[in-house]
């Protein structure tokens, strides 16, 4: 098949959604697919187009600002927003890719989409969100494409109801070679991995690592990733009565976050707001435990409770201190449960499962000739 990706921001941009774009486009082009990548040039510098690991990558428009516009309650760029959805709607208007597969993110680009392209297309959703705009979003958008995808049951179950289409859940895969898993006796310390955000809830954390100093817990907290709230986060962690225990590395690269995973004894995650994190993921083929607060947004609740890898607690101090004892308690028992979920999270799999729900959707029209990849070129 002849496949397009959709995706506001694709590596070298970090987060969730690039990884899950990235991982899956891979494993498409090793099982034979012509996938092509379309996304947002969110630096200076990268190149328009590219071929990299078999895929085939398109960038536009150039928008150094687009995750951090002039105006922080934006969010994202509005006019690049503008620019990408026409660009898109442009690139994919001749009707030549067998499936289109569209990121949640940033939402226009899916009304845009010519209307040839939506009868292929599968809308992916990586997050539910509570405001009335969000929630008017979930109701219409999944309508406009044949199919809709979500990250987990807990993403496909809240926008299924609220649209009343039919969903399947569509996870971020991992290379489960690339994880280290030793036994619980080796491992040590409290660690937080993962984009600061204002909703990643990072507070919540330092005061729960608070009282489990204070109930004399002897290991350290680490703190991996940068974002928008570091301000905020090194602040609080000055101010912490356990801030000599308290390491806060930034960004790693790939292998600091394979052994920091392998390492550590449990993963926090306090995010107010979650689909399903591939951190998550990625503890659980390590054998890591995991301990997760029951914010109502916070999707890794049902993931950790479903696959056993760790404990759910309620979103305070000493709720999240009681629930990292516990977890802790029980390591190899979480560790065990993780290990056989994540085996189902095979970036393979995932793509044969995409493969199979392809199948249903209705097939291009035989093209008059061949098909050039650079028709339709930003200008």
């Amino acid at each position: 098949m002849r496949i397009a990706l959709l995706t506001e921001l694709f590596p070298p941009s970090l987060g969730g959604q690039e990884l899950f774009f990235a991982g899956l486009g891979r494993a498409l082009a090793a099982r034979g697919h012509e996938v092509e990548i379309f996304s947002v040039a969110h630096a200076e510098g990268l190149a328009a187009e590219e071929a990299v690991d078999g895929l085939r990558i398109y960038r536009h428009p150039v928008a150094p600002t687009y995750t951090a516009p002039p105006r922080a309650w934006m969010k994202r760029s509005w006019p690049a927003i503008f620019r990408y959805a026409l660009w898109t709607r442009r690139r994919l208007r001749g009707g030549e890719h067998d499936l289109v597969l569209l990121n949640q993110w940033p939402l226009l680009h899916a009304v845009t989409l010519p209307r040839a392209a939506r009868r292929r297309a599968i809308l992916h959703w990586c997050e539910v969100r509570d405001d009335p705009f969000h929630r008017t979003i979930q109701r219409w958008l999944p309508r406009l494409t044949a199919d809709n995808a979500a990250i987990s049951h807990a993403v496909a179950e809240a926008i299924g109801a609220a649209s009343g289409r039919p969903f399947f859940v569509l996870p971020s895969g991992l290379d489960l070679a690339a994880y280290a898993a030793p036994a619980a006796a080796s491992r040590r310390g409290l660690l937080s991995l993962g984009r600061v955000a204002a909703h990643k809830n990072l507070p919540l954390l330092v005061a729960a690592f608070e009282a489990l100093r204070e109930r004399g817990y002897p290991d350290r907290l680490t703190i991996a990733g940068d974002g928008p709230a570091m301000p905020e986060l090194r602040h609080r962690v000055a101010t912490s009565p356990a801030r000599e225990e308290i390491d806060i590395l930034g960004t790693v690269d790939d292998a600091t976050r394979a052994r920091l995973l392998a390492e550590s004894a449990l993963l926090a995650l306090t995010s107010r707001r979650e689909g399903f994190p591939r951190v998550v993921a990625e503890a659980m083929a390590s054998g890591l435990p995991v301990v997760t607060t029951d914010d109502p947004g916070n999707g890794a609740q049902t993931i950790v409770a479903a696959s056993g890898c760790g404990v759910v607690a309620r979103a305070d101090p000493q709720s999240l201190a009681d629930a990292a004892e516990a977890a802790l308690a029980e390591a190899d028992r979480h560790a065990e449960a993780g290990r056989a979920y994540a085996a189902s999270l095979d970036w393979d799999r995932i793509a044969a499962q995409l493969e199979q729900r392809a199948e249903r959707l209705p097939r291009r029209a035989a093209q008059a000739g061949p098909a050039s990849a650079a028709t339709g070129q930003a200008r």
